[in-house]
């Protein structure tokens, strides 16, 4: 009896968790999605201890029912397995991985730290003003300016509040993928290139024309908040595009 009890708990618990782990996280509307935490934590811990009385009435049932025993004991091993994935992909959370992230400009290609120093200097800054981050923490906003450095190379920069006057050494940072350059007094892009630039914010500048923004052609995430935007036309130069902010200015924003 103790092999089929463990083989009916497992094959339940295995159930659930399939939902959980499936249309539990892509459905907006699933019951995951509207449990509390309050709810949420509990009931992990307690289908975890079932999962443990599952393997013991597995092995207890061993020597009655071994095939019946092995499946439910597989079936528990599976389940804790990815529970302990789930474990550590939590405790790494937000966390950069080893060598992921640079922390200092020791190992930046040459080049690029010639244009990154040539655009801190144009705002009055220095390279010592930097304070590094990795990618989660670039929209907060820092002393001087926030960036990111991922295996030599520049892949994101937060100049928000700084008064840029030429774009054009941010083209010259290939691995440029998030930029930040809210309220910079900005009003023609068409300096900046940057094939690689995926999020882009230029909120509270005085930006009118989106064709000015040609030469970032692969952008995903675009925020205009506060721009004075005569109209979308030029939108379409951005195919790849995903999200957008436009609120706060005197065009359309469908």
């Amino acid at each position: 009896m103790m092999a089929y009890k463990s083989l009916f708990l497992s094959l339940s618990l295995s159930i659930v968790l399939g939902y959980c782990l499936t249309a539990g996280l892509t459905s907006p509307n699933s019951l995951v999605k509207k449990m509390p935490d309050s709810v949420t934590i509990p009931m992990i811990v307690v289908i975890f201890l079932l999962y443990l009385l599952a393997s013991w009435w597995g092995f207890q049932g061993f020597s009655e029912h071994k095939l019946v025993a092995m499946l439910s004991l597989g079936l528990c091993t599976l389940g804790l397995g990815l529970y302990l994935i789930g474990f550590l992909m939590e405790i790494g959370k937000d966390k950069a991985l080893p060598r992921q992230y640079d922390y200092s400009f020791s190992r930046l290609d040459p080049a690029e730290k010639a244009a990154l120093t040539e655009i801190v200097q144009g705002v009055g800054l220095t390279l010592a003003d930097a304070t590094f981050s990795e990618h989660w923490h670039m929209a907060e906003t820092a002393p001087a300016f926030r960036v990111c450095v991922q295996k030599g190379h520049v892949t994101a920069l937060h100049f928000s509040g700084k008064k840029i006057a030429d774009l054009a050494p941010f083209s010259q940072l290939p691995k440029l993928g998030d930029l930040y350059l809210k309220h910079c007094g900005l009003s023609d892009l068409s300096a900046l290139r940057c094939q690689k630039l995926d999020r882009l914010d230029l909120s509270d500048n005085q930006i009118s024309d989106l064709k000015t923004l040609a030469g970032c052609p692969n952008v995903r995430w675009l925020f205009l908040k506060n721009n004075p935007l005569k109209s979308l036309d030029g939108i379409e130069l951005l195919p790849q595009l995903l999200s957008k902010d436009f609120s706060e200015h005197a065009v359309s924003k469908d």
